[in-house]
């Protein structure tokens, strides 16, 4: 009887962590994850597996998303943003410490796949993407190295070494090489970063730091998610670290993934402000109330957005507000058409910050397209900037 004793044991000493799990059903499951893998997702709150195929996100309950990292950090060229230090390298990776994971989970990250890399925390106000660094003279396509005196070097990042840890650019005045203390930060040319994305699903993941990680392949067992980052380290966190998984290319299509049919985006007394993907209108991280997310849509008064659906989708659901940074004195009409006619949702007329955000599910089964109006309100387009988080088509 010891060993069954002792696995049992084992097992109720395991901490286990509420998700709302959100499937191909329009109602989401609740409950403690005990595993996942290709075979689908399993509950033991209640005693339930879901199909991999059905599955779209988990989030964690009664947590916030929380904002990209504002520290130490590396920025891939998929968007990815990892909480961590360099700890050296050579001319086709760098060495990088993940925060949070023991000394023996340095991971190689490919000098090809990255976009920044921070070696002190960011300035606040340094522009939330790297192709905007006002250091690095975009649109100038080399790397930039910003030294900790205020000086920039440009040129190409020829290697990383560890004894000690220095950065080394190649410049029309020859090699340069730095300590990394010496370093505020890294930005590499983003015409020459690529991280491949597979074929088939993959998942986005959210930690408790902040950081946003995408997986190749994902898996839970015994409390801890573990799985491939599409740079080729292998990530292994517990569960008390993860808020959400996002299923991609599978029944789940993101919006900003795609581009409008049709799209009006009306000057208001000369001023026009273009609607963004996967960030607000003003180019921050979309964000409503106290949550950052990773995908969504950036929209100002009056912008109309049109999109095919041919037929093949079963719903469209999203949350929509106004940024609570950029749109505290906004009022809009929010306006949803399916195939041209009006799908009645009161709350969105006459939104408010005060009202965000408002969660929007529209059932589009056989509906031939989508369309999203952000209309004037009571003050006009004053601080009319309205986010659309995680708005998908989900798919028959």
């Amino acid at each position: 009887m010891l060993p069954i004793t002792l696995a049992l044991l084992a097992l109720a000493q395991t901490p286990s962590f509420q998700f709302a799990i959100h499937t191909t059903d329009p109602k989401p499951l609740f409950g403690a994850i005990t595993k996942f893998d290709a075979d689908g997702l399993t509950l033991n709150e209640p005693n339930l597996t879901i199909p991999a195929g059905n599955l779209i996100a988990i989030k964690r309950t009664g947590l916030r998303l929380p904002p990209f990292p504002r520290d130490e950090q590396a920025i891939l060229a998929n968007g990815d943003r990892i909480r961590g230090t360099v700890q050296g390298g050579d001319s086709k990776a760098i060495q990088f410490l993940p925060a949070g994971q023991p000394q023996a989970e340095v991971w190689k990250l490919p000098l090809g796949t990255l976009a920044a890399l921070w070696l002190r925390p960011p300035p606040a106000d340094m522009p939330f993407d790297p192709i905007a660094y006002p250091w690095t003279e975009a649109p100038k396509r080399r790397d930039a190295a910003w030294l900790r005196n205020g000086d920039v070097v440009r040129g190409t990042v020829t290697s990383f070494g560890n004894a000690p840890p220095i950065a080394t650019l190649q410049t029309t005045a020859g090699l340069m090489t730095n300590r990394l203390d010496q370093l505020y930060a890294v930005a590499f040319d983003p015409s020459l970063a690529r991280v491949r994305k597979p074929k088939d699903p993959f998942y986005r993941v959210t930690l408790d730091d902040g950081s946003r990680i995408t997986l190749g392949t994902a898996s839970i067992k015994d409390g801890r998610l573990s799985g491939s980052t599409l740079a080729g380290p292998q990530l292994s966190v517990t569960m008390a670290s993860v808020l959400s998984l996002d299923v991609v290319q599978g029944k789940a299509i993101d919006l900003s993934d795609l581009k409008p049919k049709r799209t009006d985006v009306q000057p208001y007394q000369g001023v026009t402000w273009p609607w963004v993907a996967d960030r607000s209108v003003r180019g921050n991280p979309l964000q409503l109330g106290s949550d950052t997310y990773a995908k969504g849509l950036g929209t100002h008064s009056k912008s109309t957005l049109a999109y095919d659906l041919a037929g093949k989708y079963r719903r469209f659901e999203t949350k929509i507000g106004l940024d609570p940074a950029t749109g505290r004195r906004g009022s809009v009409d929010v306006r949803i058409l399916k195939d041209g006619k009006e799908v009645p949702f009161p709350d969105l007329l006459g939104l408010t910050l005060g009202k965000s955000p408002q969660s929007v599910v529209v059932d589009l089964k056989g509906a031939k397209e989508l369309t999203l109006i952000v209309d004037y309100g009571a003050a006009g387009d004053v601080q009319d900037d309205v986010n659309w988080a995680e708005p998908r088509l989900i798919l028959e």
